[in-house]
């Protein structure tokens, strides 16, 4: 059975024509389960009683099941641990930032692509998740939202604020899965639903250069972001197996000429280690292999998490980086980790709880 959280309005519109039923009901329906946030959105008032048999009766209307939810004390980041329908497990994470809230959400239920410093690409690929899954975590979100009042209130942020920013940065390499993807920020920016912009959509990839090309025919102006973690092909190949396939020079040149690189630029995703990637060698080599193409640099220390051979950089060896970048030109800032107090590196959550279930 296809879930109702997977299907684009225009699809909706088709079956209530042919049903017989006005298209209108497909505008319906969308506003009472985006916007209205209703559990059932067949029972909106509006509709005639006979449109879930006529036209829903394949679809079910469940929801990502939050197994857990941990709220930080110290910057109020929300981790979701997800449970679907077969039972799988998977991750989002609610990043409040002055005037937004940014919503990360999986589209793996795992990793296929096993860099080495990943929590999730230790676990392998499972399955792929459906364009209904993806979407789901953003309708759980905001469900959770709407009934924490009290969140907003210590955010300062308006009783009805919603997710305003989506990111594809959890677990799962999201051009593995980019039918999916795709699908569901078709479905994320339907005016007549959830209404995000697509410039408020950032899609993540280590250098899936087939799943970047399709990605940018879908969708031009969706913003991309680049895990790059090394400028030297040789070190990236060995902490990111994906390199062998898809060179970073490859990646680099396609997104030269991209759309989205042209109006919004490329965010560069670049998590330091310590003693891997962290000296003025890849700072320098960073801003050559860059040169030419519009980036924001996010310096991401490494977040340890055991069992991990990998550590943190020193402060010294991070604004030393950081400040060879700002001088070079680049547009550059260090991020640190959200959450650190609720397990919120990409995938901790999930091997924490399956070590815990003994699985």
């Amino acid at each position: 059975m296809r879930n109702f959280y997977s299907i684009p309005r225009h699809e909706l519109e088709h079956r209530c024509r042919e049903a017989g039923l006005p298209d209108v009901h497909a505008s319906t329906l969308f506003k009472a389960a985006y916007k209205d946030l209703v559990n059932d959105p067949w029972n909106a008032s509006s509709l005639p009683q006979k449109i879930r048999a006529s036209v829903g009766s394949d679809l079910d209307i469940a929801l990502p099941v939050a197994a857990k939810t941990l709220v930080s004390r110290y910057d109020h980041s929300v981790k979701f641990l997800f449970e679907l329908r077969d039972g799988s497990l998977v991750e989002s994470v609610l990043m409040p930032e002055r005037r937004r809230i940014t919503l990360c959400v999986s589209s793996q239920v795992g990793c296929r692509q096993a860099c080495t410093f990943c929590h999730t690409g230790r676990m392998g690929l499972l399955r792929n998740m459906d364009a209904g899954e993806i979407v789901g975590q953003l309708i759980a979100a905001n469900r959770w939202i709407a009934n924490h009042p009290d969140w907003l209130a210590a955010l300062s942020l308006p009783r009805l604020q919603r997710v305003t920013n989506v990111v594809f940065m959890g677990m799962g390499e999201p051009l593995d899965n980019v039918e999916s993807v795709a699908d569901a920020i078709a479905i994320m920016t339907d005016p007549l639903g959830s209404g995000l912009a697509l410039r408020r959509i950032s899609v993540s990839t280590a250098g899936h250069l087939d799943g970047l090309a399709q990605m940018v025919e879908r969708h031009p102006d969706v913003r991309l972001a680049i895990s790059l973690h090394s400028p030297f092909d040789a070190e990236r190949s060995k902490i990111m197996p994906i390199n062998r396939r898809w060179p970073l020079a490859e990646v680099l040149n396609f997104l030269r000429d991209a759309p989205t690189q042209l109006n919004h630029g490329i965010l560069i995703q670049y998590t330091m280690i310590r003693g891997v990637n962290d000296s003025m060698r890849h700072a320098e080599e960073l801003v050559r292999i860059t040169a030419g193409l519009k980036v924001k640099v996010n310096l991401i220390p490494l977040n340890e998490i055991d069992p991990s051979r990998f550590a943190s950089p020193t402060a010294n060896a991070i604004d030393s980086f950081r400040d060879h970048l700002h001088q070079s030109g680049l547009r550059v800032m260090v991020r640190y980790s959200k959450g650190q107090d609720i397990a919120a590196a990409c995938g901790q959550l999930v091997t924490e709880n399956a070590s815990a279930s003994g699985q």
